[in-house]
C-alpha cells in the first residue's frame, strides 16, 4: 500500500468517526450502521497496513498504534500506552520532534516527510520516514497522527554507496596513475591529484573547467574522434598510445585505457586511466641512439667478447676474440668442451650464476703457454635455462708471468723477514722475561731489579696495584727467589670469605670446635710453615680480623679454633691490595699498627695502560701458553687486531688481556687471531689512537708506534721518554732517526 493511499484512508477513517459522533443522537439508524461498517473497514485497513501508524498525545505518550507499529517496536497495545515517543527515538532527533509537535497544522494536511532513527524494545536500530498531522475530536485538537515507513535498508544502501564512492576517491588519489572522468564534450568532471600534477594544472584550473581537447595536438585529433566513436559503440578496454600536451605545451607520452559512463542506457561520458610513460619513451629513444655506439665498442674492444648458445655453440664474436684464438669458423670453440670448466662451476653457470676461470693453452712445441682470463655470464634466464652465455676473455700471459716472478721474490723476502722477526721475537722475549713475568717497560724493569734484594730479606712485603696487574706473580717470584723456595707457597683471597670462615681457613680448627668439625683441620699458616703465605686483598678484612692477624705478625703465634695451646708460625707474610690503605688508615677503616707491620717493603705495580709496550709481548706469551693448553698452532695476531688492543685501556689489566686471548682461542680456526675473534666490546672500539696508527707490517713498525706513543705521553720530552723506555737518550735519538720520527718531534726536541 502506498504512503498516499494510506494517508487518504486514515483521513476517511477520521471523517467516519467524526460523522458517527454527529449522528449519535440521530434516529436514522441505517445511516449510523452504514457509518459503523465504514469505520470497521477503514480500521481493518489501518490495522493490517505494513506502514507503522500510531497516534500520540501532545505531551508525547502513545494513544494508539497499529499492529505493524506494535510488532516492530516490540510492545503490546497496553504497554505502549505507557511509553513516551521520545524514549523510542534517538536523542539526536528529540529537538526536531519537539519542534514539529509545537506546530498546529490544518487537520487534513500531512507534513513533509522527515527521517528519524528509532530504537525497538530489543535494542535494534530502525530508520523510519515519518509524516505527521494534527487530529481532532469534536472540533478539538486531540493529538498527532504519525505514518512511518521503514527505510533502514535504503539507508544502508545509501551508506554503502557513499562508502563505495569514498573508497573510489581514496584509491584514485593513492594510485600512481591518472584517474579522470569527462563528459562527451571532453570536459573534466573528476581528476585525481596525480592528474593535475602531471599536466601542470591547479585546483583553481579544475574549478574553472578543463577541456581535454585542448591537451590533444592537432595530429592526434582524428585519432581522438575514432576512439570516441569506438567507445560509444561498445569497442573499449584496449589501451592506446597518445602524445598529449601539458598546460605549458610540453609533450607528454601516455597510455590511455577508457570505459564509457552509462546512464539510462545512454553513454554520457567516459572514465579514463592514464599512465605517463614519457620516461620510458625517452629512454627507448636514447637506447636506440646508443645501440650503434655500443655495437662499435663491442666490435673494437681489446677484450675478446663472444656469445654462446645454451648448448655451448658460438653465436657471435668480436674481432679481438677471433684474433686471440685464430678462429676461422664459428664451430672451432665450444664453451663446454674446449674450455676446461670445473664441474661445480659448470653447475653454477647452468643455474644462472656467473663464473670466472683461468685457461692455459700450450703452444705446439709445448714450451710456451698463453694464459686467458674468462668471465662467463648467463644472459636471458628463462624457465628452461639460460638462452645465451656472454664470455669476456683477456690475454693475461704477460701479467701472469710477471705476477709469478713477483710472488717468487716476495715469498723469498717474506721467508727471510719471518726468520728475522722470529729471531728478534725470541731475543726480545728472552730479554723481557723475568721469573715467568714478561715485560720490557721501564717501570717493571725497576721492579725486577729490586726483587732479588727483597726476596733475600725476611721482611713483610705489601704489593699494591689494580686488579689483574700480577700481584700474585710478584709474590710467587719473591718466594721462589728466597731461601724459603723449597717450602710451601700458600695464597688466600681474604675478600672471598666472611670472618668466621676466613679465621678457620687461616688458623685451622680442632675437632669439636663447631658443628660438623669432626676432625682437626690445619689452617693456611700451618700449611705454609717454613714458607710464604700470600694474603690477597688484605684491605677487605674486618676490624676484628685485623686484630687477630696483627697478633700473628707481632708475636709469630696463633691459636686454632677450639684449640687450647698456642702454635708458633714460621711464615713470611706477603700482602696485596688494590685499595688506598693510607686513606683507609686515615679514615679509621684499617688499623695503623697492622698497616705498618705489613708495609715494611712496598711494591707498586703499574696498570697495563701505563705499560702498553708490554701488550705485544704478553700477547705472544699467552698465545704460546694457550697453544699448549688447547692443542692449537695459532701463529700470531693480525696487525689490525693488535692495533685494537694497543688502543684499549684494559680496566682488568693483564688478567683481562689473558681472558681476551683465551676467548679468541676458543673461536679462532685460522692461523692468525682476527678482530672477529675478539669479545664484542672490542670489536667496535674506535678511538683517535686507532685512527692514528697505521697497519703494523713488521717489528720495526711496531717499535715505531710504541716509541711515538711514549714521546706523545711525555709531551715530546726526549729525556723523560728515554727514561720510560729504559734506554739512553742517545739511543733514543738514533732510533727516532731510523724510524723517521725526528721531524715530528723537532719542536719538542728544542724545548727539551
Amino acid at each position: 500500500m502506498s504512503k498516499d493511499t494510506c494517508e487518504k484512508l486514515l483521513i476517511e477513517l477520521q471523517k467516519a468517526q467524526n460523522k458517527i459522533c454527529e449522528l449519535k443522537d440521530s434516529l436514522d439508524y441505517q445511516k449510523v450502521r452504514h457509518l459503523r461498517e465504514s469505520e470497521r473497514k477503514y480500521r481493518k485497513i489501518f490495522e493490517e497496513s505494513t506502514d507503522y501508524i500510531f497516534t500520540i498525545s501532545f505531551d508525547g505518550y502513545f494513544i494508539s498504534a497499529n499492529k505493524s507499529a506494535l510488532t516492530k517496536f516490540g510492545y503490546s497495545s497496553e504497554e505502549i500506552s505507557r511509553i513516551h515517543f521520545l524514549d523510542l527515538i534517538d536523542s539526536s532527533f528529540h529537538s526536531l520532534i519537539k519542534e514539529i509537535s509545537n506546530k498546529k497544522q490544518p487537520v487534513h494536511t500531512y507534513s513533509e516527510p522527515y527521517e528519524l532513527l528509532s530504537h525497538t524494545r530489543n535494542g535494534e536500530n530502525v530508520w523510519i520516514e515519518v509524516r505527521t498531522r494534527i487530529i481532532s475530536e469534536n472540533n478539538q485538537l486531540s493529538g498527532i497522527q504519525v505514518v512511518a515507513h521503514n527505510i533502514t535498508e535504503r539507508k544502508k544502501g545509501d551508506e554503502e554507496l557513499r562508502e563505495s564512492r569514498q573508497r573510489f576517491m581514496e584509491i584514485a588519489e593513492l594510485l600512481p596513475g591518472i584517474i579522470c572522468e569527462m563528459d562527451l564534450s571532453f570536459r573534466l568532471t573528476y581528476v585525481n591529484k596525480m592528474g593535475l600534477k602531471t599536466f601542470g594544472f591547479t585546483e583553481d584550473d579544475y574549478k574553472r573547467g578543463i577541456n581535454v581537447s585542448e591537451l590533444i595536438p592537432d595530429d592526434m585529433l582524428e585519432k581522438k574522434e575514432v576512439d570516441m566513436y569506438n567507445l560509444c559503440h561498445g569497442d573499449y578496454g584496449n589501451p592506446v598510445l597518445y602524445t598529449l600536451r601539458k598546460k605549458d605545451k610540453t609533450p607528454i607520452y601516455v597510455i590511455i585505457n577508457s570505459a564509457p559512463i552509462v546512464k539510462d542506457n545512454d553513454v554520457v561520458g567516459m572514465r579514463t586511466c592514464i599512465i605517463d610513460i614519457s620516461d620510458r619513451v625517452i629512454a627507448e629513444k636514447k637506447l636506440r641512439l646508443s645501440e650503434e655506439r655500443f655495437r662499435t665498442i663491442y666490435a673494437e674492444s681489446p677484450i675478446g667478447i663472444a656469445l654462446f648458445s645454451s648448448e655451448g655453440y658460438m653465436i657471435d664474436k668480436n674481432r679481438s676474440f677471433k684474433n686471440m684464438f685464430a678462429i676461422k669458423n664459428d664451430t672451432e670453440i665450444h664453451l663446454f668442451i674446449d674450455v676446461s670448466i670445473p664441474v661445480e662451476k659448470k653447475e653454477k653457470l647452468l643455474n644462472g650464476e656467473g663464473i670466472s676461470l683461468e685457461q692455459q693453452i700450450k703452444s705446439d712445441t709445448g714450451i710456451d703457454s698463453r694464459y686467458y682470463d674468462w668471465a662467463v655470464t648467463p644472459i636471458g634466464i628463462q624457465e628452461l635455462g639460460p638462452s645465451v652465455f656472454l664470455a669476456q676473455v683477456q690475454d693475461i700471459t704477460e701479467k701472469k708471468l710477471a705476477q709469478e716472478l713477483r710472488i717468487k721474490k716476495e715469498r723469498e723476502a717474506t721467508a727471510r723477514a719471518e726468520a728475522m722477526v722470529a729471531g728478534l721475537r725470541r731475543e726480545l722475549l728472552q730479554k723481557a722475561t723475568f721469573n715467568n713475568m714478561v715485560s720490557r717497560s721501564p717501570q717493571m724493569k725497576k721492579i725486577f731489579e729490586i726483587l732479588p734484594q727483597i726476596a733475600n730479606a725476611a721482611a713483610n712485603v705489601l704489593v699494591c696495584g689494580e686488579s689483574g696487574t700480577g700481584k700474585e706473580l710478584i709474590a710467587k717470584s719473591l718466594h721462589e727467589m728466597s731461601c724459603r723456595k723449597n717450602k710451601p707457597f700458600i695464597a688466600i683471597n681474604c675478600s672471598a670469605l666472611p670472618d668466621n670462615l676466613l679465621e678457620s681457613e687461616l688458623f685451622g680448627y680442632k675437632s669439636g670446635a663447631f658443628t660438623d668439625a669432626k676432625r682437626d683441620k690445619p689452617g693456611k699458616f700451618a700449611l705454609a710453615e717454613g714458607g710464604t703465605i700470600f694474603l690477597d686483598e688484605i684491605g677487605d678484612i674486618s676490624s676484628a680480623m685485623q686484630v687477630k692477624l696483627l697478633r700473628v705478625i707481632q708475636e709469630k703465634t696463633y691459636e686454632p679454633l677450639g684449640g687450647i695451646s698456642t702454635v708458633t708460625a714460621n711464615v713470611r707474610i706477603i700482602a696485596a691490595t688494590n685499595k688506598d690503605l693510607p686513606s683507609m688508615v686515615k679514615n679509621g677503616e684499617f688499623r695503623e699498627d697492622l698497616y705498618y707491620r705489613i708495609n715494611v717493603v712496598t711494591i707498586t705495580l703499574p696498570a697495563l695502560k701505563d705499560r702498553r709496550c708490554d701488550i705485544p709481548l704478553l700477547v705472544e706469551h699467552f698465545i704460546s701458553i694457550f697453544n699448549a693448553r688447547y692443542g692449537k698452532s695459532i701463529q700470531g695476531i693480525a696487525d689490525s687486531t693488535l692495533e685494537r688492543l694497543l688502543a684499549y685501556d684494559f680496566p682488568g689489566n693483564i688478567r683481562e688481556l689473558q681472558n681476551i686471548i683465551e676467548h679468541a682461542f676458543i673461536f679462532c680456526k685460522e692461523p692468525v687471531i682476527e678482530q672477529s675473534h675478539l669479545p664484542g666490546a672490542l670489536k667496535d672500539t674506535k678511538t683517535d689512537e686507532i685512527n692514528a696508527v697505521s697497519r703494523i707490517k713488521n717489528l720495526s713498525e711496531l717499535e715505531r708506534i710504541y716509541i711515538k706513543s711514549i714521546l706523545e705521553e711525555s709531551g715530546g720530552n726526549k729525556v723523560k721518554a728515554a727514561q720510560r723506555l729504559g734506554i739512553h737518550k742517545a739511543t733514543l735519538f738514533r732510533k727516532m732517526k731510523q724510524l723517521g720520527l725526528t721531524e715530528n718531534f723537532s719542536r719538542q726536541s728544542t724545548n727539551s
